[in-house]
């Protein structure tokens, strides 16, 4: 196995020496505990050390592992660096702010061996994929003298800096901490850039990363509702998981999405980049005696906006 360094933080001696007792027995040996946030942020601001995965306590004195991981996504070398957080608490509201606050995973106290390695595992497998890219890319710059890529058309890039937006990974995870009659309290509704290659291919990675965040800001001012959660899954595509009870008409969000973008046409002509043309697909919420897996509900919702814009091609073609 490859280095995989882990900053552990919990304000429990007792739980960081089982938590290290254990994780040395399932193979991970590169591991740093602190007691506090403070110590943790002051460690991570020095650079003295690059963490491949951060496992936080939520329930700390001082600050906590919520606004830990807050403060941790806004180093810029941690920006993408998986969080788990560990949680005596099961209460949704706090597992909500956690994924919210940048999380990625979860896990509950006690510590589960076989869950601690599943969930571990799912995070160095993570890790070894984006150490893989990295490294294809700097062989491809050797050889070639090209620019890096930096950024895939097809990746679920994070969205920084956008209130109620998250990592895709961390948006699946969080579906998947809903159970069936709170899966049933939510929708899922997702949105497409109908042009997102077109600006894909006339914008550099940064011009492209805010065109991005761009769109999600403007999504998320015309949902009208704070009980949501949203993610760029690639490919020009947003999905949202919000309450069911707080579903607007995708014809009135298509409507209001574009007249919010429209007010920044003057900026992307300036920069010589399409304005984004976003479309909307119909909200998707399982029926109560219907079976429908979380992660299932959010591919029902991406092929649903596909399935708009399908169509509106269509009508396009047949109206010339």
């Amino acid at each position: 196995m490859a280095s995989f360094r882990i900053l552990a933080v919990d304000d429990d001696p007792i739980f960081l020496l089982l938590l290290e007792h254990v994780l040395r027995r399932i193979g991970y040996t590169d591991l740093r505990c602190v007691s506090s946030g403070d110590e943790a942020l002051k460690i991570i601001r020095s650079g003295e050390q690059v963490f491949d995965c951060f496992l936080l306590d939520i329930e700390m004195p001082g600050m906590d592992g919520i606004e830990l991981c807050r403060r941790i996504r806004a180093v810029p070398s941690h920006r993408r660096t998986p969080i788990v957080m560990i949680t005596a608490m099961n209460s949704q509201h706090f597992i909500e702010a956690a994924f919210a606050s940048g999380a990625t995973d979860y896990i509950t106290k006690p510590i589960d061996d076989i869950e601690l390695k599943a969930r571990i595992g799912m995070v160095a497998r993570l890790v070894d994929e984006r150490r893989r890219g990295n490294a294809l890319e700097d062989q491809l710059h050797a050889q070639s003298g090209l620019p890096l890529a930096q950024i895939s058309f097809d990746d679920p890039i994070p969205v920084a800096d956008v209130g109620g937006v998250v990592e895709y990974l961390g948006l699946e995870n969080y579906v998947l901490t809903l159970g069936r009659l709170k899966l049933f309290g939510h929708a899922a509704i997702a949105f497409k850039i109908v042009n997102a290659s077109e600006i894909f291919l006339a914008a550099d990675a940064v011009s492209y990363l805010d065109t991005l965040a761009n769109v999600a800001s403007v999504i998320v001012g015309t949902l009208k509702t704070q009980q949501f959660m949203m993610a760029y899954a690639g490919r020009g595509e947003f999905v949202c998981m919000t309450a069911r009870a707080s579903v607007v008409d995708p014809d009135d969000l298509k409507l209001e999405i574009a007249v919010r973008l429209g007010e920044y046409r003057k900026l992307y002509e300036e920069l010589g980049v399409p304005l984004p043309v976003v479309r909307v697909g119909e909200p998707q919420a399982p029926g109560f005696f219907t079976r429908v897996t979380p992660l299932a509900l959010l591919d029902r919702a991406r092929a649903s906006v596909r399935d708009v814009v399908a169509r509106r091609e269509l009508m396009t073609a047949l109206e010339h």
